[in-house]
């Protein structure tokens, strides 16, 4: 009886040992397998995980997905259809609209010096220059790191050191402190 008792202590140990390895192993399948005591014949069944599978992750979703392009990180707006962000300073600002509140647009503003830059779907832009020319960003706006881009529909937006860039139609401009300058593609 003692010698039973042991071996169902064994078969169980075995048998959460299983459970954990399989429930770590979530991305290869599990296959049930059974142990067998010497004394008492068949314990357990048990899901063991294999290796033969490879290990696949499923894909995140793509607005929260991060894909690197080069040696650049592309971070997604906010929404499908747009969003804001801030340049690591601070003193540069962004709102890019795909079709949203009726807009389609990428507009930027530098609060030091005062100018803003309003850039349509072919990468022609409006700049202009003053107080009367900004806007305010909204509260909470995340920030881009340098390094970074982000956008939606035909538009582009590259956080760096020397400013923003942002493109659509294969031109645009790049926003920092020196001005606005026209950046072809």
């Amino acid at each position: 009886m003692r010698t039973t008792g042991r071996h169902v202590r064994t078969s169980a140990v075995l048998l959460a040992a299983a459970l954990v390895l399989a429930a770590c192993s979530s991305s290869s399948p599990a296959v049930p397998t059974t142990t067998t005591s010497p004394t008492t014949g068949p314990a357990t069944s048990a899901p063991v995980a294999t290796t033969a599978a490879p290990a696949t992750a499923p894909a995140p979703p793509a607005t929260a997905a991060t894909t690197t392009a080069g040696s650049t990180t592309f971070v997604p707006m906010q929404t499908a259809a747009g969003g804001e962000f801030l340049s690591p300073s601070g003193n540069i600002s962004c709102e890019i609209d795909d079709n949203r509140a009726d807009l389609t647009q990428a507009y930027c503003q530098t609060i030091t010096p005062p100018q803003s830059v309003t850039m349509g779907i072919t990468g022609k832009y409006t700049t202009c220059t003053g107080e009367q020319c900004l806007g305010n960003p909204g509260t909470n706006t995340p920030t881009l790191a340098y390094g970074t881009a982000t956008g939606v529909g035909p538009f582009r937006c590259e956080s760096a050191t020397n400013g923003v860039t942002c493109m659509a139609g294969g031109k645009g401009f790049r926003i920092s402190t020196s001005g606005i300058t026209s950046v072809p593609g």
